[in-house]
């Protein structure tokens, strides 16, 4: 690849991660090219050269924030091997704030929208056999007591994980900050301070 494209690729990947935070403040709805024009400073029709449409540009949002979760969270996670640690690394990130409110944008967006829906579910997937794989690695070493298989506790696990998000984005001061560590600690049959 030349220069000049690597150049493009990271000025267009700029863009979205900028545009994301928009999403994030103002929702996928009230979204429009001159918000995100105002946010990086690339004119509108630098933004429908990158994605035609406004509609085209959310979904590119979507896609990169979720691709950026995961990068994060592979950056994130190489300098631990333990599972339990792996494991409450991913959850804090999963129940992060601004993040969180991007993937509530998609989500509502998939409802409507079948190639947001392929996409989402997909990311699902991709989050399942992560966590699927780390339960299994704590399993194996005999950390984890379960009645279920990995990639259904993993499924749990993230339920759990975006349903004790939401009150996190919402600011519910009512939410012990060990609350979710807690509630990973039982689902996985572990004691919370092992």
């Amino acid at each position: 690849m030349s220069e000049a494209r690597r150049r493009a690729a990271r000025k267009r990947a700029d863009v979205l991660a900028a545009a994301g935070a928009v999403v994030a403040a103002r929702g996928a709805e009230a979204t429009r090219f001159a918000d995100v024009t105002a946010a990086t400073g690339v004119g509108v029709s630098t933004l429908q050269y990158y994605f035609g449409s406004r509609e085209d540009m959310l979904i590119a949002v979507f896609r990169h924030a979720a691709q950026a979760d995961f990068d994060a969270i592979e950056a994130r996670l190489a300098d631990r091997s333990d599972p339990w640690e792996r494991l409450v690394t991913i959850a804090a990130h999963l129940s992060g704030d601004t993040g969180w409110r991007v993937w509530v944008e998609s989500w509502r967006w998939a409802l409507r929208d079948p190639e947001v829906r392929a996409d989402v579910l997909g990311d699902y997937a991709r989050w399942h056999k992560l966590i699927a794989a780390e339960i299994e690695a704590g399993r194996r070493a005999g950390r984890f007591d379960l009645s279920r298989s990995s990639l259904d506790t993993a499924r749990q696990l993230l339920a759990l994980i975006d349903g004790l998000a939401l009150p996190v984005a919402l600011g519910d001061p009512q939410i012990p900050g060990d609350l979710l560590t807690d509630a990973l600690s039982r689902l996985l049959g572990k004691a919370p301070a092992g």
